[in-house]
């Protein structure tokens, strides 16, 4: 290895050896580190039954595909480096805990992080809220059953999973705060939730097997988590992605070929409640395009 005054001697030779060549009009070519993209995150970023899965062994674990939008949009920015180290079942601690997984224990997420990383992107918070809890709990096979939205209110009236939203935004910002420690050059991207209900509230039961009276608090609350997420992001030196807007009217209430998120039916194949194929070719060009924008 060089020491430190050849290192200094070399960039000054570089540095004239660059004049020169501008002077008399030859190309120059400038040295560039390679870009390393790391990706952190739950299910939603995992993208568990899109097909191909990460073949490794412990990836598959996560239900890791190989076409979630990390992935692809690694492709899109051109990243030297990178690292999909999401995992179905995420939740905020994960980042800095092991994961039990079928196979054994996934090592913390934030050990892929390090100095040389120039970009994160995570996607993370609805399992910390508990949301998909919350829509199976509101699953009806009865129309006739009573809504589940009063049910996440407590005795004095507070709203239980918008405290739970506002807990996790807490926990979000200071795994932000440590993130940032980890990786004091990178540019930190949280990506939202992609639109998994009807933006409008209107249901769709039987296909969607939530009631119509409780859709509205379901897509009320789904946003809510995604406003956290945003505010979060602001007060914590980091980008927020919004990959829901350009979602919406592909959510679970529509038929295969518009759904992006699959309900009751699962095609293209995914994890129920989660994206699909569909939703990953789409969100990925939104995000790296917001990873060109920070970079920059």
């Amino acid at each position: 290895m060089l020491g430190g005054t050849q290192n200094t001697l070399v960039a000054v030779v570089l540095a004239l050896v660059a004049i020169v060549a501008r002077t008399i009009g030859l190309p120059v070519t400038v040295p560039t580190d390679p870009l390393v993209y790391v990706s952190l995150g739950d299910s939603y970023v995992s993208g568990p039954l899109v097909f191909p899965h990460d073949d490794t062994f412990v990836l598959q674990a996560c239900g890791q595909s190989s076409r979630n939008f990390a992935h692809l949009a690694a492709e899109m920015v051109k990243a030297d480096v990178f690292k999909d180290v999401s995992c179905g079942g995420a939740t905020i601690n994960k980042f800095e805990e092991g994961q039990d997984v079928v196979q054994g224990v996934v090592p913390p997420q934030f050990d892929a992080v390090d100095a040389s990383t120039d970009v994160v992107t995570l996607g993370i918070g609805g399992n910390d809220v508990g949301f998909v809890g919350v829509a199976l709990d509101c699953v009806r096979l009865n129309p006739t059953d009573a809504p589940c939205t009063p049910t996440y209110f407590d005795q004095n009236g507070v709203d239980t999973v918008s405290r739970d939203i506002a807990d996790m935004g807490d926990e979000l910002g200071v795994a932000l705060d440590k993130l940032h420690v980890r990786a004091p050059n990178a540019k930190i991207l949280v990506v939202s939730y992609p639109d998994a209900l009807p933006d409008n509230g209107v249901g769709c039961y039987p296909y969607l097997p939530s009631l119509n009276e409780d859709m509205p608090y379901l897509v009320a609350k789904f946003k809510e988590m995604n406003a956290e997420l945003k505010t979060t992001a602001a007060a914590h030196n980091a980008t927020y992605v919004d990959i829901y807007t350009g979602g919406i009217g592909h959510d679970a209430c529509k038929p295969p070929g518009i759904a992006w998120i699959n309900g009751a039916v699962l095609v293209p194949p995914s994890f129920p409640a989660h994206p699909n194929d569909l939703s990953f070719l789409n969100s990925a060009p939104v995000v790296a395009q917001a990873i060109t924008a920070a970079l920059h």
